[in-house]
């Protein structure tokens, strides 16, 4: 398999710790469509469920994959539900994952950054008609004596 071929069929690679490369699977740009969600007892929030059949909630890399794949949505298993984390990957495979997660993680900033700037271009306005309210109050006002 070359370069370009493991590039464009969209693998994900995750090294963790000391360079060693230890996850691998096809990347997706939206949250995994198998993705479980379950409310949780208290309060509203909902609880992610990880989809990999070959995870246990109890690995110590599960937390890290439910946002990875959970959250993100930017890894995803293979077709038969699995993640295979045992498997080693390339450079390329492993570049090809870290650029889809940043493209996520830019996307979600630059979303987040627009909408900053609405809220502050919203003040601005709000700012900008109490200033001009303030003036046609002063304008009524007598003149001082």
């Amino acid at each position: 398999m070359n370069a370009n071929s493991v590039i464009k069929s969209g693998v994900v690679a995750l090294g963790l710790g000391m360079g060693i490369l230890t996850a691998i699977a096809p990347i997706q740009a939206e949250p995994a469509v198998d993705t479980v969600v379950e409310p949780v007892a208290q309060g509203t929030e909902q609880q992610l469920i990880l989809p990999f059949t070959d995870v246990s909630p109890d690995h110590w890399a599960y937390e890290a994959l439910l946002n990875l794949a959970g959250v993100y949505g930017c890894v995803s298993g293979y077709p038969d539900g699995t993640f295979r984390g045992e498997d080693t990957v390339s450079r390329y495979e492993f570049a090809a994952g870290m650029d889809s997660c940043l493209s996520v993680l830019t996307n979600q900033a630059q979303q987040q950054q627009q909408a900053r700037d609405q809220q502050v271009r919203s003040l601005i306005d709000a700012m900008e008609q109490s200033l001009s309210d303030l003036r046609e109050i002063e304008a009524d006002l007598p003149a001082a004596p």
